[in-house]
Parts: structure tokens; C-alpha cells; sequence
């Protein structure tokens, strides 16, 4: 039986939103954002959605158009130990960690039930195929329309596009990396159709096999990017062994700002 996806949008996704770095995320669980998710893309409904780490935040802070492409976007997700950290130091808490990584399967299995068919866009050539034969292996009856690496070049953009709405795709992944492929849903979401579109970074690698990801228990710990930098040191040195410290100074000036308005508030109200 098809899971009934005509339902309210708003009645399921909560009506809690937490403001992070002038951010508007959405405060929610993994279960709910994939409901809501599912129920856009059922009603055919257009959503750029962004999931939102230190990364992300670093980028955004120095990158004013990438700033400007999270800020136009239509769901923003708190992705990852460091906006967890940050939810706490402002006074608030995220309820979970909600990531494309994590949020994946579940988006399979209830596109799988509702006859919805899914596109995958980016990775090295051959990544988003095995990631395809793999989500299909894995949930018998999911119809994956469009398969396309991120290697194409620029002049054939038009025609990868033109494809990607011939195959009526309802769900469609880009694995472009921060921030190309933010700025790829943005940039070409008239194109895109009436898509739920999602970037979603290095997910076609976990789920093709190309890349291991961390165990359970380290994800739990939020110990994830940890993992991730033991396997690509060379690569993640940037974003993790500079960019986190960058982050949590952000996080801290930000709080150090708060409390002196504030003050002076309280002084001069």
C-alpha cells in the first residue's frame, strides 16, 4: 500500500525554527524531514534544500554569494557536531542531526512505497551509477529516472538539464560538493522542474562503496569528520584541522557580541 503523501506539509514539518548564524533551520527530526520531503515531492512542489555544517558556515562567512544562495534556499537543515555546538552556546538544541547522508535511505524507502522516481547528479564518473544499482538492490521497486556524474562539462549543462526533466525525476540529488552544488540548484532551479532538489555532498561516494563511512558509534559521538579526515587527510586538512577552529571562533564571537548588546541594552533601556 502507498503511504498517503496528500497531507499538510506545515502540519508535519513543525513549526520550530532555530536561527543559527542568520539562518533559518529547520528544528526537526530525521523522520519528519523526510516525511515532508516525500510529501513535497509528491504534490509536485519545487524546494531547494541545503543541509547546513561548519563547512558551510565558514564558506558562507567569506563567500557572499554562496551566503546568499543558503539564505534563498527553501529548507535549511542543522548538519553535524558543530551546529549542534553552536544550538547550545546560543541557548537552544537541535533535536537531531539531520543530514543528506543519514536522510537518504529513508527518502528511498518512502519514494520506493510511493512510486516516486529519484535522479542523481555529480560524482567521479561510475560513483552515482554504483550508488544506483545499490539504492535499488537495496529497496526492490525504487526507480531511479536520471543518473549523471558531476564531470560534464559546462556547454552541456543545457542538455543534462533538458534530460533531467524528460525523466519526470520527482527527488533529485546533487553531489556536486560545497558550494558548486548549492550554487547548481540555485543558479538552475527554474530548469530543474517541479523537483524537491537536494545537495547533498559526498553521499553517492558512502553509498557506492567508493568511500568507507565512520561507524555507528563515532557518528553517535559526533565524531564523524574525524573519521572522515583519517581517510582523506590531505584533502579535509583545510575544512577540518583549520576550519573547525575557525568555526567555534565564530561561534564564541558571536556569543561574546550577544551578551554585549545585551548589556547595553539592559544599560542604556
Amino acid at each position: 500500500m502507498k503511504p498517503d503523501l496528500s497531507g499538510s506539509l506545515t502540519a508535519c514539518a513543525g513549526d520550530e525554527v532555530l536561527y543559527l548564524f542568520g539562518l533559518p533551520l529547520q528544528n526537526t527530526t530525521l523522520d519528519l524531514a523526510a516525511d515532508v520531503l516525500l510529501r513535497a515531492a509528491a504534490q509536485g512542489q519545487c524546494r531547494n534544500v541545503y543541509f547546513v555544517n561548519a563547512h558551510c558556515v565558514n564558506l558562507a562567512a567569506s563567500n557572499a554569494d554562496f551566503d546568499g544562495t543558503l539564505r534563498a534556499g527553501d529548507l535549511l537543515f542543522a548538519d553535524g557536531i558543530g551546529m549542534r555546538i553552536a544550538a547550545r552556546v546560543a541557548g537552544g538544541r537541535v533535536r537531531d542531526n539531520v543530514n543528506g547522508t543519514d536522510l537518504f535511505p529513508l527518502l528511498c524507502a518512502g519514494a520506493t512505497q510511493a512510486g516516486l522516481a529519484l535522479a542523481f547528479i555529480g560524482g567521479k564518473p561510475g560513483v552515482a551509477q554504483a550508488c544506483a544499482r545499490n539504492v535499488v538492490v537495496a529497496h526492490p521497486g525504487l526507480k531511479v529516472a536520471y543518473v549523471q556524474d558531476g564531470y560534464f562539462p559546462a556547454a552541456q549543462t543545457d542538455a543534462v538539464l533538458q534530460a533531467l526533466r524528460e525523466s519526470q525525476a520527482q527527488l533529485v540529488f546533487v553531489a556536486m560538493g560545497v558550494p558548486r552544488q548549492e550554487q547548481f540548484i540555485h543558479q538552475h532551479g527554474d530548469a530543474l522542474g517541479a523537483t524537491v532538489r537536494l545537495g547533498v555532498g559526498a553521499l553517492f561516494d558512502f553509498y557506492s562503496g567508493a568511500v568507507p563511512r565512520a561507524p555507528r558509534m563515532l557518528r553517535r559521538l559526533g565524531m564523524e569528520w574525524l573519521f572522515r579526515f583519517l581517510i582523506e587527510p590531505r584533502r579535509l586538512f583545510a575544512r577540518y584541522v583549520l576550519g573547525n577552529p575557525q568555526f567555534l571562533a565564530r561561534v564564541l564571537w558571536r556569543r561574546l557580541r550577544r551578551r554585549e548588546a545585551l548589556t547595553h541594552e539592559s544599560l542604556t533601556g
